[in-house]
């Protein structure tokens, strides 16, 4: 008898694989070159070809938006409620819940603390997983910003929508119970405080569909070209980092103006070749 080949292996992803892909691909390709050379100890190739074509736009399609819902002030806790699920790692997260209504869930603290669902090869780590009294469950992630005046893709809050998402099916796989929605909370510590509010993301069957449908589009690209338009690219880690070698746009100095990259002779984007590193 012939033995069947196995299927090849699904390339893990994160909610912020999703959140980067649909800046940019390219964004996406230079953050896994980067940890995957910080894993392996050595240098890791982007599948990126040198020839490529920048893009105007990421080609990933825009998930669901139905029944959102935007609330201004603080987010609504209530006395039924226990925090089963926090990122230790993450610094400086908001305080929502008093000590006694603290239940962290033993299986998902400290090295265990890392999402995963084994079938879609999602991986990743919400800031927190609230049980609500009736037994839902409701990922929240946490934003040191203000909140925008509507939630539209000008102002880039689509992006917190797709990492909502992507958080609903961990906690789903992870606890054994589909959550209804997601929340992204806005805390204003950047802002005047006059825009503090939280938004409350349903996660519908719709949405599974759509992310089903981004992990596959993300895993089948073998170009992940860049994105060569400028408030994406000056707000771009790897650009900063200096890793981009498309980049239309960067930030510099104190207050990261947003500064052309030109070449020596001002006839355009200077097209550095990626480093690693420091800027």
């Amino acid at each position: 008898m012939i033995a069947q080949p196995s299927p090849a292996a699904l390339e893990p992803l994160s909610p912020h694989d999703l959140v980067n892909y649909y800046r940019c691909p390219h964004e996406m390709e230079l953050h896994r070159v980067r940890v995957d050379s910080l894993h392996h100890h050595g240098p890791a190739v982007a599948r990126t070809p040198p020839d490529v074509v920048p893009i105007p736009r990421s080609p990933l399609i825009s998930p669901p938006l139905s029944g959102v819902q935007v609330n201004d002030g603080r987010l609504d806790i209530f006395d039924g409620d226990r925090l089963i699920y926090a990122d230790e790692a993450e610094k400086d997260l908001p305080v929502l819940f008093p000590s006694e209504h603290v239940t962290l869930d033993p299986r998902f603290v400290g090295s265990q603390a890392n999402l995963v669902d084994p079938e879609l090869q999602l991986h990743g780590r919400p800031d927190f997983v609230i049980r609500r009294a009736n037994g839902n469950l409701v990922p929240v992630e946490y934003k040191a910003t203000h909140l925008f005046v509507g939630y539209h893709e000008a102002h880039g809050r689509l992006f917190d929508t797709i990492q909502a998402i992507a958080e609903c099916r961990l906690v789903e796989a992870a606890f054994g119970r589909r959550p209804l929605s997601a929340i992204v909370h806005y805390g204003d510590q950047t802002g005047s405080g006059t825009r503090e509010g939280w938004v409350e993301i349903p996660y519908t069957e719709a949405d599974e569909r759509w992310l089903r449908f981004a992990l596959g589009q993300i895993r089948s690209d073998l170009i992940r070209a860049p994105v060569t338009n400028g408030r994406i690219c000056a707000s771009c880690e790897a650009n900063e980092q200096g890793l981009c070698r498309y980049a239309g746009a960067r930030f510099e100095g104190a207050h990261h103006h947003l500064t052309k990259l030109f070449d020596s002779a001002g006839n355009g984007p200077a097209l550095a070749a990626p480093r690693f590193g420091g800027r």
